[in-house]
């Protein structure tokens, strides 16, 4: 039987196959945790909208029967609520469920808050900690901590890697012409088990988004990089940030812009964003059942 023929037949029994399920699981093993951190703050990422319109204390419910406060007479009232702090920039409320915004300053310190202009009450940080927590969030993701500079090209290796992973993993979900079709569902009678199937599962119909965040993740960190490797295979210019084709594809799909100006597709994508941390976590779980686990069980028999 040809290679090619085997690999058609029974992949599991070439020596590429064996040679790709080394490089994905090493692969694996070693991104695992940047995907997972990666995936998790991407999830923040996309709450960070949502969180606002939680936390922020910007919305009042106005009195019935109670006017607001004069811009003059809401100014005398801060000085006593926010005595001890210098007012500074003020925007007084145009819309009656929205608070007044007030920046306190404070040796050197500014900080924003919401006032309420029709009790006079001081409503609360403009960004409390739960805001000030995803937004942190939000930059590990974005830049891992480590600066706009830096942090986009780490993630931008990490984007090639999320690639490789994707393709080793379709590569290695191929079982063969008679069974290739029991990686597309969950068999409650297969002989594999459930996470081994949930991990390939996933990884199938997860594919295009792993592309698309890591080709996109690879182009935010290395732009002109992408544009010299698209550029080898077409004789078009291509822009550092398309709009268009697939890049521009893959760049919406990263940014959650399909149907995300709809309440359920936004959770949709929220709910797709856990995707690596899923692939990691039973990926792990099933090397360490069928590897280390035996290793384990040897070593004690000695």
């Amino acid at each position: 039987m040809n290679p090619i023929r085997r690999w058609f037949q029974a992949p599991q029994t070439t020596l590429f196959r064996r040679i790709l399920f080394q490089i994905h699981l090493w692969l694996g093993i070693a991104f695992g945790l940047y995907a997972m951190v990666i995936s998790l703050s991407g999830t923040a990422l996309l709450l960070k909208s949502q969180f606002y319109s939680w936390f922020e204390p910007k919305n009042i419910d106005p009195p019935a029967g109670v006017e607001a406060l004069s811009d003059d007479e809401q100014r005398e009232r801060m000085i006593d609520v926010y005595a001890g702090y210098e007012l500074g920039f003020t925007m007084y409320s145009m819309e009656e469920d929205k608070a007044t915004y007030i920046v306190l300053e404070k040796e050197g310190e500014y900080i924003p808050h919401y006032f309420n202009q029709y009790t006079g009450e001081d409503m609360g940080p403009a960004r409390p900690w739960m805001i000030v927590a995803v937004e942190w969030v939000a930059d590990v993701h974005d830049e891992l901590l480590l600066g706009r500079e830096v942090g986009r090209k780490v993630n931008g290796v990490g984007g090639a890697f999320f690639v490789l992973m994707s393709v080793s993993g379709l590569l290695i979900w191929w079982q063969g012409r008679r069974r290739w079709w029991e990686g597309l569902v969950i068999l409650p009678g297969s002989s594999r088990s459930l996470l081994w199937q949930l991990h390939s599962f996933f990884g199938f119909w997860g594919l295009l988004l792993m592309l698309a965040w890591g080709v996109s993740g690879f182009q935010l960190g290395f732009p002109r990089e992408m544009s010299v490797i698209i550029g080898y295979f077409s004789d078009e210019a291509v822009e550092f940030r398309p709009r268009g084709g697939v890049l521009g594809l893959f760049r919406d799909i990263h940014f959650a812009r399909p149907g995300g100006q709809y309440a359920m597709a936004r959770w949709a994508w929220i709910v797709a964003s856990v995707l690596p941390s899923v692939l990691f976590v039973t990926g792990l779980i099933v090397w360490w059942k069928r590897v280390v686990m035996r290793w384990c069980r040897a070593f004690v028999k000695r």
